[in-house]
């Protein structure tokens, strides 16, 4: 870990507010995009967080792992004697009003459409469409957006 990687995760650790968090990640250019009223948990800047684009109106909760690359090229490299082999990094894209659950894992070449909620635990191996909620391991479409959203309106009379 570099030393400037390091002194952004220790400030994203010591701070109290997600929103401010959301706000020191936009600021600081530290990720791709990151949109208005991104609230991120105390975390570790994830590696290549200049790959990863958040969108308006995102909640990440905690233990959230964002994996735009592997590691398999080192394994290969070693095994043949070679340097050939390359580390695969791919972008992560996230939509407008999205929530991601505790302790899911996002990885490389997937984009999250708007309107999404992703439940806790969940792997996003693949992309998911808008106005959807995805669940599991691998994830899968478990509903729609709007249920959800009609299920949860507490004054009763949807949306």
């Amino acid at each position: 870990m570099n030393i400037k990687r390091l002194w952004h995760s220790i400030r994203l650790y010591t701070m109290l507010s997600s929103k401010r968090r959301g706000d020191y990640v936009r600021k600081h250019k530290l990720f791709n995009k990151c949109g208005e009223f991104v609230r991120l948990p105390q975390m570790l800047l994830p590696l290549h967080s200049e790959m990863i684009s958040i969108g308006n109106n995102v909640e990440i909760a905690s233990d959230v792992m964002f994996v735009v690359h592997d590691a398999i090229h080192g394994v290969l490299n070693e095994a043949f004697g070679t340097n050939r082999f390359l580390e695969n990094k791919e972008p992560i894209t996230i939509g407008d009003n999205v929530f991601i659950g505790s302790r899911s894992v996002i990885l490389g070449g997937v984009n999250i459409g708007s309107n999404v909620v992703i439940g806790a635990c969940s792997l996003v191996n693949k992309d998911v469409p808008s106005d959807t909620v995805y669940a599991g391991v691998p994830a899968k479409k478990i509903g729609e957006f709007r249920d959800l959203v009609n299920k949860r309106d507490s004054a009763g009379d949807g949306v």
